[in-house]
Parts: C-alpha cells; structure tokens; sequence
C-alpha cells in the first residue's frame, strides 16, 4: 500500500510540474513595430502628381512596394516642394527624397545617393502651327523659355537659382508643368521644357494633343533618377539599396515606368 501511494505522489508531482509549465510557459516573442520612414515626394512628371484630389504617380507606387515585400519599415509619403526638399532633408523632416537626379544640387549637401531607379528625360516643345521650329530647337536659349521654378535644366547647367536663370536666360518660370503647358498654348514663349513621363500623361488624358506640339529631337538632358536619403535616415543606405535591388529584380518598377510613359520614351 505504501508503495502505491509513493508512486501515487510521484505522479501527482509530475503533472504538477508539467501544469506549472504550462502556466509559466514564456510567451512567444512578438515581433518589432517597424521603423517609420518619411519619404519627400512633391509635383513632378510621373514620379508625383494628383488625379481627381488623390496622390499617384511612381512614388506612391514604390512606397506601397516596399511595404508590401518587407515589413521591418514603413515607408510613410511625406509631401514638400520642389524648392523645400533640400531643408527637409538637412531638418530631419523627412528621411530621403524618392527619385531625383544626383546633379540637381544634392552635391552642395551632406547626403547620401542611392543606386539608379529608373531613368527619365526633358523634352523641348513648340506649337505645332509655327513654321520656325526647326530654328527654334537649333537654340534654344536664343528664344523665351517655359520653365519650372525649382527644377533644373541642362540649358543652364543643372543650375535652379530663379535669379540665376532670369540674369542669365530669357525665362517664363511657373510653379508646375501644367502651368508651363498651359502657357505653351497661350503664346506666353515659343519653347516649353517638360519631362517626358509628364507629356505622356497628358496625351493619354487628350490625344488631339500629339497633333497641336512639335517635340524636338533632342532633349534637355537625360538623367538617372536615385533616392537621396539623409546621413540620419532611419533606412541605412546599405539596406535601401538592398531593398530596391530585389524590387527591380521583380521587374514591377519598369514595368510601371513604361506604363506611366505610354507614347512617349522615357
């Protein structure tokens, strides 16, 4: 009997202790909340523009991306302008500026650049009813010129100082492309300057538009498009690379890039 009860307890105290186990069994580490990070975007071609009040164009497409393929940071839009991304990076209000290129006065500041993303044009435009086209593309910095204020051209060297180019240029400055269209077709100045992603969305919104301009065979310039990205980023640059990498190898961000340059080459 005594026997029986000793084995009894031992029993009893083994599923004691595997109760207790259970009990006290640590839970299952949860995982890190993701690191925010503010991407700048502001008005510009396809990179960034509004349809019907919403933001698209391919930084909202990248962010979503990036979201979705990785989840140890969220990338967060972050808006500024054409002429405030420069302070918005050196004040920490955003952690990189998606697509610019590596020349538009960057080298002026402590940042860091990462690889090639896609790649994008400026493109010279007339009014399809001159006769003088050909000259007009043969100079241009002979006649008046529709530009962006902020944005940088190869006429000028890449240089975006307002009194820069009005001392230096004859230059219409506006505040967005469909500003400098706009005063394309209201005989403001012979040659318009438009990024070629930009020119390809209008044509799809009107294309009796193809027939009202004449586009010069050269360009402006032509440029890689990078992510400039703080010293402070809360992404290092070692790991947003990695990041767009894998979402080029996917073969998504071209094939957006084409889509958003219908009719037009990029």
């Amino acid at each position: 009997m005594q026997e029986i009860r000793s084995k009894w307890n031992a029993i009893l105290a083994f599923l004691m202790l595997v109760a207790l186990s259970l009990v006290f069994e640590p839970l299952p580490a949860h995982a890190k909340d993701p690191v925010p990070v503010k991407v700048g975007a502001y008005e510009y071609g396809v990179v960034y523009f509004f349809e019907n009040g919403e933001p698209k164009g391919l930084v909202p497409a990248l962010i979503t991306l990036m979201n979705r393929m990785q989840d140890d940071y969220h990338f967060e839009l972050a808006e500024t302008s054409s002429r405030r991304r420069y302070q918005a990076i050196e004040q920490g209000e955003v952690d990189l500026v998606l697509l610019e290129s590596a020349e538009w006065d960057w080298p002026d500041y402590d940042v860091l650049l990462s690889n090639p993303i896609v790649r994008e044009k400026d493109i010279y435009l007339a009014l399809s009813n001159r006769t003088d086209t050909k000259e007009l593309f043969s100079d241009v910095t002979a006649h008046r010129l529709l530009c962006v204020l902020g944005f940088h051209y190869g006429f000028a060297n890449y240089n975006a100082d307002p009194e820069y180019l009005r001392d230096n240029f004859n230059v219409s400055l506006h505040y967005n492309e469909g500003e400098v269209l706009a005063g394309l077709f209201a005989n403001e100045a012979p040659i318009a300057i438009v990024s070629a992603g930009f020119l390809a969305r209008q044509l799809v919104d009107d294309p009796r538009l193809r027939d009202r301009i004449v586009i010069a065979d050269q360009p402006d310039a032509t440029y890689d498009l990078v992510s400039v990205l703080s010293k402070d980023s809360a992404i290092s640059l070692d790991a947003f690379n990695a990041l767009i990498a894998e979402l080029l190898a996917t073969g998504e961000v071209e094939r957006l890039w084409r889509q958003l340059h219908i009719g037009v080459s990029g």
